[in-house]
């Protein structure tokens, strides 16, 4: 009966743990970005990676403190999501050669700084792809702190919606699974340890 509760726990905490593989370029001051702007950067990386993955993502988070995110397609397989423009990469990118720019205090260092911004991806992530027809996404916008390191983020989760221009019959079906299945499948997970 343990080990029961134990692999549900695993199963709940697994997908939290997987973050990207992405890093911050060197120079780069998290501190010098206002929470607003790190919310509006991690609403831009919730919205793309569905369309980075096809149009269906499997995860979908991102931290408005510390901006780590995770973008997992319906594959299993973690998204490239530096290429494209409105992604956290793209983001840290720009704001990267601007404080580059702002420390710059001689031409062959504007340079520098203007070789690492020609990197910043240029991709268009809603341009035309073929679509999935896997299941809906979870997609989550953490207003968690980076000072918690327990990555429990029950109750600190605001969730955001594909705002897709199309409207089909499933539509309505699908955005309340996006809205609601995490806390529908945290209050049945509840449910059966509170019965274990």
């Amino acid at each position: 009966m343990i080990y029961t509760k134990i692999f549900l726990s695993l199963g709940l905490v697994a997908p939290i743990l997987a973050q990207s593989n992405y890093t911050f370029p060197d120079g780069f001051d998290l501190n010098q970005v206002e929470s607003t702007t790190k919310s509006g950067w991690c609403r831009g990386q919730l919205n793309n990676c569905p369309q980075v993955c096809g149009g269906s993502s499997k995860v979908n988070r991102c931290d408005r403190e510390t901006l780590e995110f995770t973008c997992t397609c319906s594959n299993g397989t973690e998204a490239n999501v530096e290429e494209y423009l409105d992604t956290i990469p793209f983001y840290v990118c720009l704001e990267n050669y601007k404080q580059c720019i702002s420390h710059s205090t001689t031409q062959d260092g504007d340079d520098e700084c203007t070789a690492g911004k020609d990197k910043c991806g240029s991709k268009n992530a809603s341009a035309p792809t073929t679509t999935s027809s896997s299941p809906s996404s979870s997609t989550t916008l953490s207003s968690e702190t980076s000072g918690s390191s327990n990555g429990d983020q029950t109750g600190n989760d605001a969730t955001a919606t594909d705002s897709s221009d199309s409207s089909t019959p499933t539509d309505g079906a699908m955005s309340l699974m996006q809205n609601y299945g995490l806390a529908g499948f945290a209050t049945v997970v509840v449910a059966a340890f509170t019965l274990l």
